[in-house]
């Protein structure tokens, strides 16, 4: 398989070489000014916010967000570490290059495709293929954590408009059901080289391990949410907490499911979740809107400019562990 196809773009004079920018950079501005139009409007005080964060209270804070910023990128790497151990032991260190060097990389590359090259490259050449289908399906366990999460707030979402009724509609629940048993048998009868090579990369991965990356996923959720509710319980302090998690799982979910373009994107993304929410819980945007920027800024701004130190060296050399 090619993996440079991650890293470069197709230099065809075609038109349609700039149809993914111009969508990614429609769908920025259109986000970007859902959000500032809504915060306008509910006229959004800086000298208030200002106060709020030249405080030591908000010192500490951010210096709790920044630890579990660490946290969360450990974690990942650990989760690397383990799953590369069947193809090529390598150090802690070396897989923490690798994630931050991701981060950078998805600030350009689509559909977390910086992560996925990111981890490959960091790799001997041997181990690339193999470890393909698991790091993707290691993703995708991320994802299926915020999806289930994420129910919370689509229910609580709907809640609040009329349409609450389509998710007791049992009919629609089956003909939606009825839709991806199909899909999956037709790409189970028609795709049998695909389905040999995902079943195979399944079974080349321990089921224990399979356990632990599963739980490490959870354990990043949970810092996730932890940091977004701290943050907006400090700066949004008359929303409640059970509107608040509502808001906070919807955010993840709407982020996961929406393709997002770079990190710009999903910090337009974010926003306009944010606002959408609470606007139909008949609460004011502004405060955790801010959140979300400057855990944008924690989260994915910070370690993309300390990941861009090894996107030069992508094969940088791995410490190898030898037993």
């Amino acid at each position: 398989m090619q993996f440079n196809r991650y890293l470069t773009y197709s230099k065809s004079s075609s038109s349609f070489r700039w149809t993914g920018w111009i969508l990614k950079g429609a769908l920025i501005a259109a986000s970007f000014y859902y959000v500032v139009d809504k915060t306008v409007a509910e006229q959004f005080v800086l000298e208030e916010i200002a106060l709020l964060l030249n405080t030591k209270t908000f010192a500490l804070v951010f210096a709790l967000l920044m630890l579990l910023m660490g946290l969360n990128w450990m974690v990942e790497a650990q989760k690397w570490q383990i799953l590369a151990r069947g193809v090529q032991r390598i150090s802690f260190a070396s897989a923490l290059k690798a994630i931050l060097a991701g981060v950078s990389m998805d600030a350009v590359l689509p559909f977390g495709t910086g992560a996925v090259s990111s981890k490959l490259l960091s790799l001997e050449s041997d181990g690339k293929k193999q470890l393909l289908a698991p790091v993707i399906i290691a993703q995708g366990i991320q994802s299926f954590w915020t999806i289930a999460f994420g129910f919370v707030g689509v229910s609580q979402l709907a809640s609040y408009t009329n349409v609450f009724s389509i998710y007791g509609d049992l009919h629609t629940v089956i003909f939606v059901s009825l839709i991806g048993i199909i899909v999956f048998i037709v790409w189970w009868i028609f795709w049998p080289e695909t389905r040999k090579y995902l079943l195979h990369s399944i079974k080349s991965i321990s089921l224990r391990i399979w356990g632990v990356i599963t739980l490490l996923s959870l354990v990043r959720y949970i810092i996730f949410f932890v940091q977004l509710m701290v943050i907006s319980v400090y700066l949004a302090p008359e929303i409640p907490i059970f509107v608040l998690t509502g808001c906070i799982t919807w955010m993840f979910f709407a982020k996961t499911i929406i393709p997002k373009p770079g990190h710009l994107g999903a910090l337009g993304i974010r926003g306009a979740s944010v606002v959408f929410f609470l606007n139909l819980a008949g609460y004011t945007a502004s405060e955790v809107v801010l959140a979300t920027l400057i855990l944008w800024f924690i989260n994915l701004a910070i370690p993309s400019l300390l990941g861009l130190y090894y996107i030069k060296n992508l094969t940088f050399k791995n410490a190898i562990i030898n037993d």
